[in-house]
């Protein structure tokens, strides 16, 4: 028995210790959670964009009622962070899980900290949730969501800036979303029609603008159900369809309107440059639409010289008189122009537009030379008939043959001379004989040469005799 009281004092010591470190594990565990909770819900949220806060169907104790006139119900159902999805109950004892929604045609959103789920004609009576559900969780009827644009006005020009206004109505009546932060999103598109008489043709789609009901930018209340923002027309001109998109987790509502024409630019600019160093360049700003009021035109923008140097400019009006912009020549370069053009049309609609970006480059060959007095080609004939006459040419061919000719014939005779041929030999046509005269004249001939042998001997043997010189002996 002693020993029993002394186990359950050690018992009643330990638990006296590790109490206070209990409760502050529990005090430091509750922020975290609650962190945990406010981002789920915010997320939540978040997703539900587009679903009005008022028109909620009451929870209590995780159960609710659905009337029969109800045609479409969305639960938005917090739960603990790491919960199951939720299972819903329908009045007659059936169960609708995650996995199993799309066999009963209910688009369910399963998050890691909510469930998201669209009914449509839903069983009337009694339901119920079961999950770890969070008291943020809430359930609302929808009637008949749809979003409203404002149509844009006629005679739209590019580079024109529009505004556009939009709303996101419930039952014809604006959306209260001020419990929703940063979510709802409007995309504005521009379709081409395809007609082959405007110059857009083929273009297809363009991206035009994306606004949020956020109250930045050009929105003027944040998460009141309106979008106000502008956008400009910087696309080429033509027949074009305008179309609007509000995109959420579980709907998508477009509204499209009626194909306007996009018209040019109604100032177009001119270029003239200056034709020597001392003259100024000129802009000049033609009037290219007569619907247009130019009287009430007023272009502002700014210039950039090839020296880095920016000047500003303003023309309040663009009169006959005077509907150009003098620049100053700051020598060779680019020059870079930006101008924006505010007026009214005829029938009183004020419009602002932004002229593409006008540059045009100064090289040095572009300044004039100084102004002749005559003509080149006049000078060229006073030049030429100054000119004295030209003397005649030297005959160097001629000279170049002659001595050609006399070293050739030299050649030739000092090779003649030096091979000790005779004269006759050059008269090789006298050389060719009949053949009967030569052989007639063989034995004569023979017989010729033979005594003219024999003359010969004689003579030398007589002349062997006188210079005989040699002396007797003793």
């Amino acid at each position: 028995m002693a020993k029993l009281s002394v186990q359950w004092g050690y018992l009643l010591l330990l638990s006296a210790l590790l109490w206070p470190a209990l409760t502050q594990a529990q005090d430091t565990a509750a922020p975290a959670a609650s962190a945990e909770l406010t981002t789920a819900e915010e997320e939540g949220f978040a997703l539900l964009a587009d679903l009005p806060t008022k028109n909620q169907i009451p929870l209590f104790d995780n159960r609710f009622r659905i009337d029969s006139d109800v045609d479409t119900i969305t639960l938005l159902l917090f739960r603990r962070p790491g919960s199951a999805s939720v299972v819903l109950v329908r009045p007659d004892g059936s169960k609708l899980y995650f996995n199993t929604a799309e066999q009963n045609q209910i688009r369910w959103h399963d998050a890691a900290t909510y469930d998201l789920i669209e009914i449509n004609n839903p069983m009337p009576g009694p339901w119920q949730a079961i999950g770890r559900l969070l008291p943020e969780s809430r359930i609302m009827v929808l009637t008949d969501i749809k979003l409203d644009v404002d149509p844009l006005p006629d005679n739209l020009m590019v580079g024109e800036t529009v505004k556009v206004t939009a709303r996101l109505l419930n039952g014809g009546a604006a959306i209260n979303a001020r419990d929703f932060r940063e979510v709802l999103t409007l995309e504005v598109i521009f379709i081409s029609t395809n007609n082959a008489d405007y110059d857009n043709f083929g273009r297809g789609i363009i991206q035009v603008a994306t606004f949020r009901d956020d109250g930045r930018g050009f929105d003027e209340r944040a998460r009141d159900g309106v979008f106000t923002g502008e956008f400009k027309l910087d696309f080429v001109a033509g027949e074009w369809t305008p179309k609007y998109i509000v995109r959420t987790a579980l709907y998508t509502r477009e509204v499209e309107h009626s194909p306007l024409i996009l018209k040019p630019a109604p100032v177009n600019p001119e270029v003239v440059m200056a034709t020597t160093e001392t003259d100024k360049h000129r802009i000049i700003f033609n009037i290219t639409e007569p619907m247009v009021d130019a009287t009430s035109l007023l272009i502002q923008g700014r210039v950039r010289y090839p020296d880095g140097s920016i000047d500003q400019f303003a023309l309040n009006t663009l009169t006959a008189a005077d509907k150009s912009l003098l620049l100053e020549n700051k020598g060779f370069g680019s020059y870079i122009m930006e101008s924006a053009v505010f007026g009214n049309w005829q029938d009183g609609r004020e419009f602002m537009l932004t002229l593409p970006e006008l540059s045009f480059v100064v090289n040095q060959q572009t300044f004039a030379a100084p102004e002749l007095e005559k003509l080149p080609e006049q000078l060229l004939a006073e030049q030429i008939a100054a000119q004295p006459e030209p003397e005649p040419e030297f005959p160097w061919g001629l000279v170049i043959g002659i001595n050609l000719f006399i070293l050739v014939s030299g050649s030739i005779a000092i090779w003649w001379v030096m091979s000790g041929k005779k004269l006759n030999a050059l008269l090789f046509w006298r050389k060719a004989a009949p053949v009967s005269d030569n052989k007639a004249a063989t034995p004569a001939g023979n017989a010729t040469k033979s005594a003219s042998s024999q003359t010969k001997a004689q003579k030398n043997n007589d002349l062997d005799d006188i210079l005989d010189l040699s002396l007797p002996d003793d």
